[in-house]
């Protein structure tokens, strides 16, 4: 993986099954901030929230032409805040890094991101991303990079 094989591109509202189905994943709930299962309805009003909101974008990430995990930006203050959400069949091959590398490597602003504490997958990815742990509260890690 010498050369980034990972695409983004901007979801569409056409994504909501896709993102429904990796947000509602056991592993992805364990580890997000809000770890109910999400219903369709509200799903779907989340997402044309976040389409409407030039504050906000959410990317899928491809890999050999397929949907390997969602990286979203939300600027405010001048800093944007990373989140994303690996699919579950591409976990633990470094995707997400690759992943959230290449988004971050676009942004020239300051970033940040929320890492829930134990969940170490993230934590790596977001080092590999070239963010740094600044402090820990109420079991959030608090990543960023200036």
């Amino acid at each position: 993986m010498e050369n980034n094989p990972i695409e983004l591109r901007l979801a569409t509202f056409e994504d909501w099954p896709l993102l429904l189905e990796w947000r509602n994943d056991e592993e992805t709930r364990k580890n997000n901030h809000t770890t109910e299962i999400v219903s369709k309805e509200a799903h779907t009003n989340w997402l044309k929230g976040i389409l409407a909101n030039p504050e906000r974008i959410i990317y899928i990430a491809t890999y050999d032409k397929k949907a390997i995990g969602t990286v979203r930006t939300d600027f405010n203050n001048e800093t944007y805040t990373l989140s994303w959400t690996i699919a579950p069949e591409a976990r633990g091959k470094g995707l997400g890094k690759l992943m959230v590398k290449t988004l971050s490597d676009r942004l020239k602003a300051p970033i940040i991101a929320e890492v829930k504490k134990g969940n170490l997958s993230s934590a790596k990815i977001a080092e590999f991303a070239g963010l740094k742990l600044l402090r820990e509260e109420n079991g959030i890690q608090i990543y960023a990079r200036n």
